[in-house]
């Protein structure tokens, strides 16, 4: 049973994942808070979630569980102190963990704790595969991101393209699974969850590349090793209120928080 929940952050993705666990919520009676920075422009709370503005009230609320769907720098400020106190931590901003030393902190604090980290899989699939042969020692993994014009707004206004002049496929990247979720902190969270379940953040290899001819959001997973290969193609359908991030998304994170108190478990 689940007594207490805190979100961090309550945007478009935390809006979702709680429309998805209301059910839930409601049928357990669970106590729910957001802990988000004060802004006018912000959607109203469900009626009986509370709101802070600080680490200690959320602290103070002594949460089982704890949703981040904020930012990367939402993990580092946040969740050492969290785990400290033996709250397990959902973590969506997966690109933060391209940071060794914060990984390496979180895992110990989690550690000496008894608190746990979880990971969604986000937009992608397969990483039961990955993690079953991961240690490998040919293990190769290529992972291609692919998604509409829509989503790359902001990159292409930088690169001075107009977004109706991109009629073929473009190359906005190529590089290894550090690079690209540090570049591209909103769009390629799954290059670090990809890189995290297998061979590295080094070693995983990323294209990322703007189609005009998608509607929806692909991602292209190669995996080859002694054991087999794998490849992988997913078309997500993009987020309503965010064209950066699958739809799917929120569910795959709802989904880690129901499996978590589920007596069944499916791994």
């Amino acid at each position: 049973m689940i007594n207490s929940v805190a979100f961090i952050g309550f945007g478009a993705i935390g809006q979702d994942v709680f429309k998805t666990l209301q059910p839930m919520f409601s049928a357990q009676q669970t106590k729910l808070l957001v802990l988000r920075r004060p802004d006018p422009l912000q959607a109203e709370l469900p009626e009986g979630v509370i709101e802070c503005a600080s680490l200690e009230e959320l602290l103070a609320f002594k949460p089982q569980l704890v949703i981040e769907a904020a930012a990367q720098a939402a993990v580092r400020e946040y969740l050492p102190a969290c785990l400290g106190l033996g709250i397990s931590v959902v973590i969506t901003s997966i690109g933060a963990l391209t940071d060794a030393a914060l990984v390496d902190e979180l895992v110990r604090v989690a550690g000496e704790n008894g608190s746990q980290i979880l990971l969604p899989s986000g937009a992608i699939g397969g990483l039961d595969y990955l993690q079953s042969v991961r240690h490998a020692p040919d293990l190769q993994v290529v992972y291609e991101s692919r998604k509409p014009v829509a989503a790359w707004l902001p990159e292409l206004a930088e690169l001075n393209i107009e977004p109706a002049s991109v009629s073929t496929e473009m190359l906005l990247f190529e590089g290894n699974a550090a690079e690209a979720a540090q570049r591209y902190p909103k769009n390629l969270n799954v290059a670090a969850t990809l890189a995290l379940a297998g061979v590295g953040m080094q070693k995983t290899k990323v294209k990322v590349v703007v189609d005009p001819t998608l509607t929806q959001n692909q991602h292209v997973i190669h995996i080859t090793s002694q054991f087999g290969s794998m490849r992988l193609v997913l078309s997500n359908t993009p987020s309503p209120s965010n064209p950066k991030s699958s739809w799917v998304v929120a569910q795959s994170i709802a989904s880690v928080v129901q499996r978590e108190f589920s007596i069944l478990k499916v791994r």
